[in-house]
């Protein structure tokens, strides 16, 4: 028995060890393996820093040239333990330029290699209502297709915004909702979403843009489409007792403002003009205040402007929209709406929210003023006509009287003022994610990330 005991022991002990060396081999190559794939992250950081140095840098990647040490022709050593290189690659598609982020990390001991490919794309304008600090959503305004993207907190200001569980929400604040319709209601404390609609300390929050002012200003001095004041027959109009400039196709635009564009038109024409094509965009700069004036829904005097609208100062929405045209919708817009109410979700049923057609799904294009949809909870048979189809900057407030709707994005730095409690009119906002504006830095976004495996580029 003794001897049996001593045998099995001596097997048992013999094992342990085995098993003990192997795991301390697999210990090593498995440290050595994330030592590679780290170095490989490290390089997609170096990649994407370089990628946003300037605008230079991304035109340069964009357009397929060469940028000297990303093009897997300099491996970086400044890291303790190992190597990695990086290489751009851009790809276009359609009106969408992304660039590719290739990443190969190396261990010095074991020489293992891991790789990893990004996708990136310089998107000035990210989101449907953007804010250099926080953003006030308020009553008066629905947006469609595309997130609200805060630096600060997002306030949800009343319960006819509250109510609408769509689109996402993202803020490196706090998403703050009503007394009915609550979101986070325990601050930055975990939890920090929902897992669906709002996400607050999100650390994904991009950087701002820079715009570039300058720029925009030289533009609109080119068309004539600076400072545009002065029909005929409104020298000034007045916003709650306050007398401020007027733009108002109540009136006709004499002989005196060649350049000047008529904000009025009619469903066959994005608007009618006096030296503009009207199939050009335009910048359009207000270094003050101004109101876009005309008659209400459905009337025959309304604003139809395509390009940037940039106001320094306070804008005033005092018209409805006039352009009936098939325009893009986002390949994801359907993420946005995938809650719907507080208890109501996507389904399969179209029309649940503009280009619909099934769940999780939308069509790639959606006719304005033609095309309806319906709202979980308020009506259906909407069409909406665009006032404004492109950018729009409000360095104030953005009063809202009557409803025009906006195939773009706005970015109000003041808040939202509306006059007008109806849950069912509003001026929505749309969101189109090819839009394009000079700006002084370059904005990443990343449309994917995954391990893939290393080339067979030979290392230098």
């Amino acid at each position: 028995m003794v001897m049996i005991i001593l045998v099995v022991l001596t097997l048992i002990i013999s094992g342990l060890i085995n098993w003990i060396q192997n795991d301390s081999n697999w210990s090593v190559k498995q440290q050595k393996t994330t030592s590679a794939i780290n170095f490989a992250e490290a390089a997609i950081d170096r990649g994407t820093w370089k990628l946003q140095s300037s605008t230079v840098t991304w035109a340069l990647a964009a357009s397929g040239i060469t940028i000297p040490n990303y093009n897997f022709d300099k491996t970086f050593t400044d890291i303790p333990g190992g190597s990695y290189r990086i290489k751009f690659t851009p790809t276009v598609n359609g009106s969408v330029t992304t660039v590719t982020v290739t990443a190969e990390g190396r261990d010095n001991s074991t020489k293992e290699v891991r790789a990893i490919s990004a996708v990136y794309r310089n998107q000035t304008i990210y989101s449907a209502m953007m804010s250099g600090g926080g953003v006030t959503w308020a009553q008066g305004l629905g947006m469609y297709w595309g997130p609200i993207i805060s630096q600060g907190d997002i306030q949800l200001m009343d319960d006819n915004v509250a109510r609408r569980y769509f689109p996402r929400k993202y803020a490196k604040g706090v998403v703050v909702g009503t007394a009915n319709y609550p979101r986070d209601t325990n601050g930055l404390v975990t939890p920090n979403t929902d897992g669906v609609e709002w996400w607050s300390e999100y650390q994904g929050v991009p950087n701002v843009p820079i715009l570039d002012f300058t720029a925009m200003r030289s533009s609109a001095a080119a068309s004539g489409t600076l400072n545009v004041y002065g029909c005929a027959s409104s020298g000034q109009y007045t916003i709650n007792g306050t007398v401020v400039p007027g733009w108002d196709a109540r009136g006709t635009c004499d002989s005196t403002y060649p350049n000047h564009a008529i904000h009025l038109g009619n469903s066959t024409n994005f608007y009618a003009a006096r030296g503009l094509n009207p199939n050009l965009n335009y910048v359009w700069y207000w270094d003050g205040d101004v109101s876009l004036e005309g008659d209400g829904y459905n009337g025959t005097l309304s604003t139809s402007l395509r390009g940037s609208v940039i106001v320094r100062g306070n804008l005033t929405i005092d018209s409805s929209g006039d352009m009936v045209y098939v325009g893009p919708v986002p390949a994801n817009a359907w993420q946005e709406e995938q809650k719907l109410l507080v208890n109501t979700y996507d389904t399969a049923a179209s029309g649940e929210y503009p280009a619909d057609i099934g769940y999780h799904k939308s069509a790639a294009t959606w006719h304005f003023g033609v095309d309806s949809w319906n709202e979980p909870g308020l009506g259906g048979g909407w069409v909406n006509t665009v006032g404004i189809q492109g950018f729009v900057y409000v360095g104030g407030n953005l009063n809202i009287i009557n409803y025009l709707d906006i195939n773009g994005a706005v970015w109000v730095n003041g808040s939202v003022i509306s006059n007008y409690n109806n849950p069912s009119a509003f001026c929505g906002i749309f969101y189109d994610d090819t839009l394009q504006v000079p700006a002084l830095n370059v904005i990443l976004l990343r449309q994917s990330w995954q391990e893939i495996g290393p080339s067979n580029t030979a290392w230098l």
